[in-house]
């Protein structure tokens, strides 16, 4: 019974190339509209306001594809476990709560180890100037606090991302996902980024480092899909890294917008390096764990992250 329903799931699955650049269409287009006005001398502010709103344009983009999908497919015949949107964006909780709890204990392990080893080590060897800011203490005892309100704009993103096109690209592998999903993601981000350097809100070098810090972090979150089955761990883990090393950053050593060039990427150098460090672990034990399939989205299982 249960083969016959991931049969029919599978059918019901749409194509994934002409899915994956209809999908990369629409968000890149998006984001360039956004931004355009920036280059007609525009006051970049009203990104800030723009951004929460707009990451949801990716899960938007995802549920429009896939109603044109459905729609094609009106005779598909229906089982319990048939390809949603909810469903195959891994946001089922029901039989995933332990899975998904030790996922974000684990996120929170990771990313304050990426956060804090490379900020040491830039003060041990003098990179950077440590400090603590007036209002420290209070930053970092609001940040999970503002984390769990960041994740409802961030939700957006990632039941797009290493939600429903992680399902649809999973039949690829864990690494060959990972790899496809995080550059389009990485991508998807560089005209704000850029668009950013040109009204010289941040600097080039920014661009280069924002972009390289997406491309590693993407490894991260989806090990996290892999590991818990469930896309709450991912949702999480991204918002934690927003806030999380905004916060070090500005509260504990001088900002890095001030530090000279060698003393920028040399910080940037060694936070890489625990960032490679990091997601080289996380990647073994998916492989450990899953051997790197992605679990069913549509059985509940209260295994998929633990030994």
């Amino acid at each position: 019974m249960e083969s016959a329903q991931r049969t029919t799931r599978a059918a019901e699955r749409p194509r994934t190339g002409p899915f994956l650049a209809a999908f990369a269409v629409i968000v890149l287009v998006a984001v360039v509209a956004a931004t355009a006005p920036v280059y007609a001398g525009a006051d970049p502010a009203y990104l800030t306001i723009l951004t929460p709103v707009f990451q949801w344009v990716p899960f938007l983009a995802v549920i429009a594809l896939h109603a044109i999908h459905r729609s094609r497919h009106r005779a598909a015949p229906k089982t319990a476990g048939t390809w949603t949107v909810w469903t195959a964006s891994g946001a089922r909780v029901r039989g995933r709560i332990a899975p998904i709890l030790r996922a974000c204990l684990l996120a929170l392990g990771a990313l304050l180890f990426v956060g804090v080893v490379p900020l040491l080590l830039s003060g041990a060897v003098g990179l950077v100037d440590l400090r603590w800011a007036d209002g420290a203490t209070m930053a970092a005892l609001a940040t999970l606090p503002v984390v769990l309100v960041f994740m409802i704009p961030v939700a957006g993103e990632e039941l797009a991302w290493r939600g429903y096109l992680t399902t649809l690209l999973a039949p690829r592998g864990f690494l060959a996902t990972t790899a496809l999903i995080g550059g389009l993601w990485a991508l998807w981000h560089l005209p704000l980024t850029v668009a950013l350097a040109h009204a010289g809100e941040i600097a080039t070098r920014d661009v280069v480092s924002k972009t390289v810090d997406l491309l590693l972090a993407a490894v991260l979150v989806s090990a996290l899909r892999y590991l818990s089955g469930s896309v709450w761990p991912a949702v999480f883990a991204h918002a934690l890294f927003n806030n999380l090393f905004q916060m070090l950053q500005y509260n504990f050593m001088e900002p890095l917008p001030e530090a000279s060039t060698g003393a920028y990427w040399g910080y940037m150098a060694v936070s890489w390096a625990t960032w490679i460090a990091a997601d080289a672990l996380l990647v073994a034990l998916v492989y450990r764990r899953t051997r790197g399939v992605l679990p069913d989205p549509a059985t509940p299982t209260e295994r998929s992250a633990s030994g």
